[in-house]
């Protein structure tokens, strides 16, 4: 697949929590490691080159990626971290949000946490958008983590956006998420573990009713601020062009 590859000393799979991805771990010669992944459908490679993620070693046209191996553990596993950690994750949004891109696929289980650093990973699909709705597909996720998006956070991230703004994003992406066709393909993928799957449809569940309680207790409030702001063309943050979040993993 890859000449690199010849190289390699071992290699063994990765059962992480990915669901569109297979994953292999790979030592090379030199000592270095390495992700190989292998998505379950082919697809395009990024076409761009992202400040703070793991560097591409090999690619092909299949969407096959072997890239750096960065260590420490998944946002999802370290949980609850410190205000240290969570302003490393705000600064690492920051980083990616200040060259006008997005990740578009920000669960807890792409941003590694180590020993001084937070890095994304998986950048499978990197692109142009509003940074809201990044920050809100964010804080939807850690809602299905059972918590919630700390001051810390957006000390890190150098800044806090309008509550009722972010509100607007995320209650537009979780309509968007239960509308699109994960679910489906989820529910259609033999590959999928008994507890994946338990856990994607625990997703929909929490998603549902989450959705349900913004329409029952305030929601309308929250699009009125959004309305004017949006017939002036005031909105504080810097508009790119829209793309929708992107929430699979």
């Amino acid at each position: 697949m890859f000449r690199l590859l010849e190289t390699a000393v071992r290699v063994e799979p990765m059962t992480g929590e990915g669901l569109t991805n297979v994953l292999h771990l790979v030592t090379l010669a030199d000592g270095r490691k390495a992700v190989l992944r292998q998505p379950k459908v082919a697809r395009d490679l990024p076409k761009f080159v992202v400040p703070g993620a793991p560097e591409v070693l090999a690619h092909n046209g299949r969407g096959d990626v072997l890239v750096e191996y960065v260590e420490g553990r998944t946002l999802a596993e370290a949980l609850p971290v410190s205000d240290e950690v969570w302003e490393r994750v705000g600064a690492a949004f920051a980083k990616v949000h200040a060259v006008g891109l997005l990740h578009n696929d920000v669960n807890l289980h792409n941003i590694i946490v180590g020993d001084g650093h937070a890095t994304l990973i998986d950048w499978d699909n990197p692109g142009q958008g509003n940074p809201l709705d990044e920050l809100a597909a964010f804080e939807e996720h850690l809602h299905l983590h059972g918590t919630t998006l700390p001051q810390a956070f957006w000390t890190g991230y150098g800044h806090r956006p309008d509550p009722a703004l972010l509100r607007v994003h995320r209650v537009a992406g979780c309509i968007a998420w239960l509308a699109g066709e994960d679910w489906q393909e989820w529910e259609d993928d033999p590959a999928l573990r008994p507890e994946q799957l338990a856990r994607v449809r625990n997703w929909r569940r929490l998603l549902a009713h989450w959705l349900a309680e913004q329409f029952r207790t305030g929601y309308r409030a929250a699009l009125a601020a959004e309305v004017p702001v949006l017939q002036h063309r005031q909105r504080p943050e810097d508009r790119h062009e829209h793309r929708g979040p992107q929430h699979r993993q």
